[in-house]
């Protein structure tokens, strides 16, 4: 056989799982835009995904109560209804926001999210509502591109990180209740992008962003603590690094102060002793497993469970203070055994969009293991909300299995 055909025969044979890698990854992507478009609605457009509740329509703002929503009857509805009334006073100084909150100082400090919609709506409230639903569903797309950075569309291998990553169980459910968790997820991965690319100044303010999205972003700051600080002058840069982290919040904080007073530094229940929270989870799950017979809910909270047990082993036992990404995984695995029993009532529990970050560092980490037999199954067992994922996204042609 010729060398030229030899040659052209192996290139379409590489060209091949490439080719099949890609289509895959767009018909993922085709599949999660259709599961979306399908909590559209002609006269509430998507703002079933906020997820506004009855009980607490006769506190909502005026101006959105004027609005037509979509509302859920006979329920609290969820954590976005009130987000999203934010978004219609960015700067929180109407009576009637606080009014319409159900813990005003806690969603205060939480502001980033709703100053997007509000320039995404253009200051127009009907608008505002319809940005404020849509940020996490145009969020999911930017980071579906970004996370090919870390896991290149090459072998299957990064096709299943990559995935792992976009329909992880925290993630979605952010799309799919209109949260702030998959927002600051994608800024997260934004600072992680600056930081690798040595633009430390610039990832450190990014990462000041991401804590006026969520006050737990801060943990972030670990990745501006470099084993390289062996100098005065490398310890006032990573000092200064910490402060830019940190001053965004800090300042806002001051600003909401002078709104709420003391109540704005409580944590209420949501930090714990260490395990307190964990281990009740556990007990919980097992109880409503043996009573029920294995109840869909139990399920799910038994997956979220082994999966962040696995993430937080895995990071404890593969040390590594070098790598940011392992910093970063680890500030949250930290942050594990301490989140109160709030963060883990219902099922799966909140706990799963607030570890959010140590699942993406975990599939970054995971990408380098050093031992390749142990990859596939510490790849499923880490990424176990999928499940979760697969069920809180209502996929239609899987729907009915449910």
């Amino acid at each position: 056989m010729p060398v030229n055909s030899i040659v052209s025969a192996d290139s379409s044979q590489s060209r091949s799982p490439r080719r099949t890698i890609w289509i895959v990854h767009l018909s993922a992507i085709g599949l999660f835009l259709w599961s979306v478009a399908q909590f559209h609605d002609p006269h509430t457009g998507f703002t079933s995904l906020i997820h506004f509740g009855d009980m607490f329509e006769a506190q909502t703002m005026p101006a959105v109560k004027a609005l037509p929503r979509h509302i859920e009857w006979r329920s609290a509805g969820y954590d976005g209804q009130f987000y999203a009334q934010m978004a219609t006073d960015p700067v929180l100084r109407d009576p009637a926001t606080d009014h319409a909150m159900d813990d005003a100082p806690l969603r205060a400090r939480r502001i980033l999210f709703a100053w997007t919609a509000y320039v995404a709506g253009l200051g127009h409230p009907p608008w505002i509502l319809q940005a404020y639903a849509l940020q996490n569903v145009v969020n999911w797309m930017l980071l579906s591109v970004l996370l090919l950075r870390w896991f290149p569309p090459v072998t299957a291998r990064m096709l299943a990180l990559w995935f792992a990553s976009l329909f992880t169980g925290g993630l979605i459910w952010s799309v799919r209740s209109a949260l702030l968790d998959g927002l600051s997820l994608t800024l997260l991965a934004l600072g992680m992008v600056a930081l690798e690319r040595g633009r430390g100044w610039l990832s450190a303010g990014i990462f000041g962003l991401a804590g006026l999205g969520r006050e737990t972003n801060l943990l972030a700051v670990a990745t501006q603590l470099g084993p390289n600080a062996t100098t005065w002058r490398t310890i006032v840069r990573q000092t200064a690094r910490i402060a830019i982290v940190v001053l965004p919040l800090v300042i806002w904080f001051d600003y909401i102060y002078s709104i709420h007073r003391n109540l704005v530094y409580t944590t209420g229940s949501t930090l714990s002793l260490p395990l307190v929270g964990y281990v009740w989870k556990w007990n919980a799950t097992l109880v409503d497993l043996m009573a029920h017979g294995w109840p869909l809910r139990a399920c799910l909270s038994l997956l979220t469970l082994i999966a962040i047990s696995v993430q937080v082993v895995f990071l404890v036992c593969t040390p590594s203070w070098k790598d940011a990404w392992w910093r970063l995984g680890f500030a949250y695995a930290v942050l594990m055994p301490l989140l109160g029993r709030p963060l883990w009532e219902g099922d799966p529990g909140t706990a799963v969009r607030v570890l959010l970050p140590m699942a993406l560092a975990f599939n970054v980490l995971l990408r380098r293991c050093e031992r390749p037999y142990w990859f596939w199954p510490l790849l499923v067992a880490g990424n176990l909300t999928i499940v979760q994922g697969v069920v809180m996204l209502e996929i239609p042609f899987l729907s009915h299995w449910r």
